[in-house]
Parts: structure tokens; sequence; C-alpha cells
């Protein structure tokens, strides 16, 4: 069972010199053939990858409600505290308000009582007008309401530390940035509704995304069969569509150690440190990756044409005496072009650039 190695990682076909003598003798020949020589073999992963920030915070709205005032838009460059947007709850949330100053009212007047109840009750202890088990009784009817008070305002205290004002007549949640950067996104519009981020419902609407624009990385899905190629500290190319003439640098910075299942196929999603000035890149772009892999110098190698696959084990078709030979092959790295041979060849040695076999029986046929 013989079949070609150009569904290997190897792809591309240069072009490839011979002897003379065999050049001559190829003249006869159906098939092309190629010489075995000594030189390096580079090898590149290429694949496309998304600019990304290497920080970015989503905000979201600590309320359900309807956007009342928007102060920033995309581009806009903000600082931690700034005010982003102000939102406006919705009935149910301002239901939930009212409920927490109903609760924090009620627990200051139960207090209040539990407290004059405590008075009496040690007063008439000095004088023998009640028993130990009852003002113990009032001690922890006080301390109960106090416990209830203090749990109302620490429900009310989180509430206005999210930025929302529970006012006896206004209500509304404040939004501001929670770190500073650029805002690149914006999901909302003034007189928009949106679900609060504590929602059991998707998580909450996104107002905002703000990034750090200072730091970009590339994500790339590099294909299993290409993982082996990648390291971490290899060089990186990055080039986008719009500026086809601009080249950054980048570096690998991370391998992962697992796979992603993506249309069927297995993928690695390297993560690209860009080095130096980004100039062209913008988050959200397409960036064209070109991983520089190992290399060897002064190596045996091979046109990647001129390898084959016999019974799952690789072959080259070595000419000896004019005629080809098929002769096992051990590989080691390859390229675009060329692939290094181990073993089974030498240099100077000859060999076909395509199957013989499948060449004559081409050349045989009509109109060939």
């Amino acid at each position: 069972m013989r079949g070609t190695l150009r569904n290997l990682p190897f792809f591309l076909i240069a072009v490839y010199g011979c002897s003379k003598g065999e050049a001559e003798a190829g003249d006869s020949r159906p098939y092309k053939v190629g010489l075995v020589e000594k030189g390096e073999v580079q090898v590149f992963v290429e694949e496309t990858g998304v600019v990304e920030p290497e920080r970015q915070i989503v905000v979201k709205s600590p309320i359900s409600g309807v956007v009342q005032r928007l102060l920033v838009r995309e581009g806009d460059r903000v600082r931690p505290g700034n005010l982003l947007v102000r939102i406006v709850p919705d009935i149910a949330q301002a239901n939930t308000f009212a409920r927490i100053r109903s609760e924090i009212a009620g627990a200051r007047i139960a207090r209040e009582n539990a407290r004059i109840e405590f008075d009496r009750a040690t007063a008439l202890r000095a004088t023998n007008g009640n028993t130990q088990s009852e003002l113990d009784q009032k001690r922890t009817a006080l301390e109960q309401a106090e416990n209830a008070l203090s749990a109302a305002l620490d429900q009310l205290r989180l509430v206005e530390q999210s930025g929302v004002s529970t006012g006896d007549t206004v209500q509304w949640a404040d939004v501001t940035a929670p770190t500073g950067g650029v805002i690149i996104m914006r999901g909302v519009e003034q007189g928009e509704t949106v679900v609060g981020g504590t929602s059991a419902f998707g998580g909450g609407t996104e107002l905002f995304t703000i990034a750090d624009l200072s730091a970009l990385r590339v994500k790339a899905a590099i294909n299993e069969v290409d993982i082996g190629k990648v390291h971490q500290g290899d060089s990186v190319s990055l080039t986008v569509d719009a500026f086809p003439g601009d080249t950054v640098r980048g570096i690998v910075r991370l391998v992962p150690p697992a796979a992603r299942l993506q249309d069927r196929v297995r993928v690695f999603d390297v993560e690209i440190g860009v080095r130096g000035n980004f100039g062209v890149l913008r988050p959200g772009m397409t960036a064209n990756v070109r991983i520089v892999g190992p290399n060897r110098h002064d190596v045996v190698r091979v046109p990647v044409e001129a390898v084959f696959l016999a019974d799952g084990k690789p072959i080259v078709y070595k000419l000896v005496q004019g005629e080809p030979v098929s002769t096992p092959v051990q590989l080691g790295l390859g390229d675009l072009g060329f692939v290094e041979v181990i073993s089974g060849v030498a240099a100077g040695d000859t060999v076909a650039l395509e199957d013989p076999a499948l060449a004559k029986e081409r050349a045989g046929k009509p109109g060939n």
C-alpha cells in the first residue's frame, strides 16, 4: 500500500536540481527526478490568530433597570472611579430596596422596644421585682433585636457599595470604572433596559468592556499535527491584512497542555506575546501568525515531493544504475520544501519526484 507524503505537514514543492548525467538520462523518463543534497531545514508554522488585550474587564450593572445616562463611548479613556452610566431600577428592584428600608425601620423599632424592656427588667431586678431568668430573657431579646438591625444595615451597606443610591424618593445606581483603560465595547444605549449582573438569567447585561491597550497578545489555534513544532520562546512574525507591509514581532508565551475541539479538529490555543511597538495591531483583528520553529544546518535533505509512504512507512525511489529502487528512509525535520533524511540515502544520490509506476502508467495512456 503506497501513498504520497504530501498530506503530511511538509506541503509545498520547491524547484529541485539533479546531476547533469541524471538530467540527461531523465529526458526519457516519464517522471521527474531530484538530487539528495546537504542544506538547511527550517520549520515554520503558519496560522491565523485573534488580537486581544492582555487585560480586559467586562462591566455590568449591579441592578436591573433602565439606562438613564450614558457618559462614555467606545474609544474613551477612563480612570478608576470615573462615572460610566446611571441606571434607574425597575419596579421589582425598587420594591426590593423599599423592603430593605422597611426592614431597617422595623429592626430599629424592635431594638428600641427590646432595650426599654431590658432596662425595665434591670431596674426590677435591683428591687427583687423579677427573677434573674426573666432578666436574662430580656437581655437575649435585646441582643437578637440588635443582630437583626445589624444584618439589615449590612445588606443596605452592600447595596450602596455597589453604587446604588437608596433614598426615600429617588433611587439609582451609578456604575463607575473598576479600573483604568480604554472603552473598547459599549453594549447599551440610553433608555435601554438592562439586567443586573447578579441575575441568574444569563449573568446580566454587559454594559462596557474596558481594556488595557498598553499590552496586547494573540491567540492562535494551532492544529494538533503541528503543535510538536511549537515551543515556548519561539519567535513569531505577525501581520494583518489591512497593513500587509508591516510586521510585528512576538514570542510564544504559552503552549497549553490540552487541546480543544474546533470544527472537528483538535487545536491548541497558543498564546503569543507582542513584543515592542505593536503599531498596526488592534483588538479583535485577525493576525497572520508565522512561528519560527526548530532548524537544522548542513543536513542531508530531499525534496518533500520525493517522499512516499509504503505500508505506513516513509520511502524514496532512489535511482540505482538508472532504475528506481524503493528505499526505506528515516526522516527528521521537515519544512515547506525539504525534509531531513537521517538514514537511507546520502548526499549526491538521485531520487524520483513522482511514483515511477504511476508515472509510467500515465505515460502509456493515449493522449499523454
